[in-house]
Parts: structure tokens; sequence; C-alpha cells
């Protein structure tokens, strides 16, 4: 009990600060095997509401073409909070801030539909998912409109969780590098 009323209070601390969070971002990012069109907006002056909708590739260890996996590229739809909670620190120290620069962490949901999947190769064996996800993250300016993001976190499928008859749960790890394009006016 002691330990959520520090991690409570700590969250409380990190929301008091000055508005470090931007109030909207749109923007486009690309990583490995990927694309992603995203919004940012603020909830608090440490958070922010993000929401993403995308194409990512998957690799399918049970489907092979002889000895070799193939990816699949599946749409992938992403709502999760982001607390930004080095910002006040980085402005503390002059480190460049705008659009949301900064180390956070997130728990995000994702949600893999299962239809429009787009492969080589037959794929009857694609299921919908829903994954929960924690994940801390780095984002960096480059420029003022180009940005770069690198993200590592680990989460499983809720749906079969829940609703499997089947013992086995899916793991989804996380790790993405992505540089990205933001939208708007200067």
């Amino acid at each position: 009990m002691r330990t959520l009323t520090y991690l409570a209070f700590l969250l409380f601390l990190s929301s008091v600060n000055a508005q470090v969070v931007d109030q909207s971002i749109n923007g486009v990012q690309t990583g490995f095997l990927g694309i992603w069109l995203n919004n940012e907006s603020r909830i608090a002056p440490n958070w922010a509401f993000r929401s993403e909708i995308g194409l990512e590739a998957t690799l399918l260890t049970g489907l092979t073409d002889g000895e070799v996996e193939y990816p699949v590229f599946v749409p992938i739809v992403s709502f999760e909070p982001r607390w930004y909670y080095n910002s006040p620190k980085r402005q503390g120290n002059t480190k460049n801030t705008f659009h949301n620069s900064s180390n956070y962490l997130t728990v995000a949901i994702r949600w893999y539909p299962e239809f429009w999947a787009i492969s080589p190769h037959t794929i009857d064996e694609i299921d919908g998912a829903v994954f929960i996800v924690p994940t801390w993250g780095i984002r960096r300016n480059i420029s003022f409109r180009w940005n770069y993001e690198v993200g590592i976190g680990m989460g499983v499928d809720v749906y079969e969780l829940l609703f499997s008859e089947v013992n086995t749960t899916d793991v989804n790890f996380n790790l993405h590098v992505r540089i990205g394009y933001k939208f708007g006016k200067l």
C-alpha cells in the first residue's frame, strides 16, 4: 500500500508542473516494415493521449514457405495515454522539449483486426487480437518537423487471455524505432 501511495504522489507532482506537452500534434511515422498516422492531444500538463492507425509487419512462425518465414502486413489501431515524465527536468536543463520531445511511459491498447491483412501467401491462420502493452520510450527532435522515437515493451493478448478455452497466451514484444514528420503550422 505504501508503494501505491508513493506512486500516486509522484504522478500528482508530475502533473502540477508547468505545461510541457503540446496541445495537439498530428504526424506520420515510419519504421522497420511499417507506417503509422498518429495524433497526440494534451490531457494534463505532462500527459498526452495518442491515437494511431497504421500498417505493420509481423512474422508468422507457423506458416512457412519451405524453410523461410515471411512477413504479413496487418493493420493496427492503437490508443495510449503517455506520461512524459522527464519533461520538467529537460526544461530545467534548457534541453529541447517542443513537440513532446521527452522520455515517456505508456500502457498501449493495440488492436490488430483480422481483416485486410496483406501477404504473398494464403493467410487463413490470422486472428484478430487486442494487446495491452506497457512501454517505455523516448522521442527526440531532429528538426522542427522531423523526430525519431524508440520504445520497448511487452504485453499480452487480452481477448485470448479472457475468452480462450486453451491455456496459451499470445505475447506481443514491442520494440520500435521510428522516424516521423509532424504536420501543422509552424
